[in-house]
């Protein structure tokens, strides 16, 4: 038995990915940026469609259009599931067309039915936060980081001795200041509630995979006009060596391999 994650896709064009915490066919997604059907097709791209077949519920990380479709509206009101979300999400999440009876806003840490425990971790982005989310299951320990603008103390400690990381790592400093973008977006973006520089996401980087439990590094939401899949490449495999045949970096406009995820026996100080 294994844990089993696709990160369907991760651009400002979308961001949906699909964890399965066993073998049963059931998943999760962590945002739906992607339409459904593209979700399904992603399943088909990725040849993951026998691993997941049965959504059970939707975590949110915030509300911005990458990261909610409103293909799901209809969708949920066609087969409800739970959408999961910090409560201060809430309202932005009722304005923006979720069902009421499907929403389900959370203060902390909860137990997802017999299969995984939920950590929140509310992390700076934009004027209301977004969320990262740690799953523990039994076969598996995942951290999922994307949309903040600093790695805080809080995130570094819920992110402890996990199995497979995914972080954010959405621009090149250089880039994003030689950019024709206008002075606002970049301030926006580099100022400390906007999004991870490769930089800084790999500071964390180091600091979350030193006990060298990580077995995948998924690298998230790379921007299309402030940096380049080779440019964090580089970096993240000269200053990690150790993992450079785990990093994975995730596409906008196609999925990533499929990721099957065994708890990690190393001990832990």
């Amino acid at each position: 038995m294994s844990a089993s994650v696709c990160v369907l896709g991760s651009s400002s064009r979308g961001n949906a990915t699909a964890i399965s915490f066993d073998d049963s066919g059931k998943f999760v997604l962590v945002d739906a940026g992607l339409s459904p059907r593209r979700v399904r097709q992603s399943f088909v791209d990725a040849g993951a469609s026998a691993r997941f077949h049965t959504l059970r519920a939707i975590f949110l990380t915030h509300l911005d259009r990458d990261h909610w479709s409103p293909g799901w509206v209809r969708q949920l009101q066609r087969a409800p599931v739970p959408v999961i979300l910090r409560r201060a999400h809430a309202e932005m999440a009722l304005s923006m067309g979720v069902p009421p009876a499907c929403l389900r806003p959370l203060d902390g840490p909860f137990r997802l039915g017999d299969t995984a425990d939920v950590q929140p971790i509310a992390v700076p982005h934009d004027e209301l936060g977004s969320t990262a989310f740690r799953f523990d299951c039994e076969h598996a320990r995942i951290g999922h980081a994307t949309d903040l603008g600093a790695v805080t103390d809080d995130l570094l400690e819920a992110f402890a001795n996990l199995d497979m990381l995914s972080i954010e790592s959405n621009y090149d400093e250089q880039m994003q200041r030689e950019s024709t973008r206008p002075y606002f977006l970049k301030s926006r973006i580099m100022g400390g509630r906007g999004h991870l520089s490769n930089e800084q996401a790999l500071v964390a980087a180091q600091t979350l995979t030193a006990a060298g439990s990580v077995q995948h590094l998924v690298l998230l939401h790379l921007s299309q006009q402030c940096n380049r899949p080779e440019l964090a490449r580089s970096l993240f495999t000269a200053a990690l060596p150790s993992m450079a045949n785990a990093l994975v970096i995730s596409r906008p406009d196609a999925p990533t391999p499929l990721m099957r995820i065994r708890r990690s026996e190393v001990a832990i100080a």
